[in-house]
């Protein structure tokens, strides 16, 4: 296994925007100063699987550049304090199992990239590109890996509280799993409803509350097969919409083949 890697760009081009933000698709960005990894992790799986996280961090300015890591742990509570790394300009720092390496943790979380002046106070003008997937060594007795892109996202203000994720599957192959992120300093509540459309539709809801500042990832208990949709509404009482993202994961039972879906703003 690859070990992390410093690298230096060659920036033959100057990149510009690739397209204009839609309201439900992922827009490709060139950089933003503040960027968060949904979900990220060094999780041992079920059939000789171990999920890690092959994650890249590139600074596109002219100018060395501080980073703050920050981890956003699965089922408690999250600090504002984390690693500071260093990233030399136009270079990257880059891991297969990120989460061991740089942040010294094990299990899952989410990831906020933040750069940072000397003084550890966020740097606006910080052009920080991401990139993450999440890749296991496949069962035992079999060759090779298998992975899934999980996309970084750029942190901005949101004024939603309602989302959907499409295009993830629930069969006696595939397990499902649905993600929250809450980076904010209080607990929030969403109300997740699951629609299962088979033979017949069907649907059904369960609550998932998300500490401060960390994930939850659950495992949708659901005993019917076909194409899911999933609703997220945001629930916290007297709470006001604010930045948090969702996702979904259909996993292989037998590989541990998987492939996710974010979630968008809307019904």
């Amino acid at each position: 296994m690859r070990t992390s890697s410093i690298f230096a760009l060659l920036l033959l081009l100057t990149f510009p925007l690739l397209g204009q933000q839609t309201d439900d698709l992922i827009v490709p960005r060139t950089a933003a100063a503040q960027i968060l990894i949904p979900a990220a992790g060094d999780v041992v799986g079920a059939n000789g699987t171990h999920f890690r996280s092959d994650i890249s961090i590139i600074n596109l300015r002219n100018a060395a550049q501080r980073v703050l890591l920050l981890w956003l742990p699965q089922g408690s509570s999250g600090t504002t304090s984390g690693q500071v790394i260093t990233i030399n300009a136009l270079s990257g720092v880059a891991s297969e199992n990120f989460v061991s390496e740089f942040l010294q943790r094990t299990g899952l979380g989410s990831i906020e990239i933040v750069g940072v002046n000397a003084d550890d106070s966020f740097d606006p003008n910080a052009q920080l590109h991401v990139t993450s997937r999440i890749w296991t060594p496949r069962p035992e007795g079999t060759s090779g890996t298998m992975s899934q892109t999980f996309p970084a996202i750029v942190m901005q203000t949101e004024n939603t509280n309602v989302k959907s994720i499409f295009g993830v599957r629930h069969s006696a192959q595939y397990r499902l799993n649905v993600g929250i992120s809450n980076p904010r300093d209080a607990q929030r509540q969403f109300r997740v409803t699951i629609i299962i459309a088979g033979d017949i539709v069907t649907s059904f809801s369960f609550d998932i509350p998300v500490d401060p500042r960390s994930m939850q990832q659950v495992n949708v208990p659901a005993t019917t097969t076909g194409v899911v949709q999933v609703l997220i509404q945001e629930t916290t009482i007297g709470g006001t919409p604010g930045t948090w993202h969702a996702w979904a994961s259909s996993i292989d039972n037998e590989s541990g083949d998987a492939w996710s879906q974010m979630a968008v703003s809307g019904q």
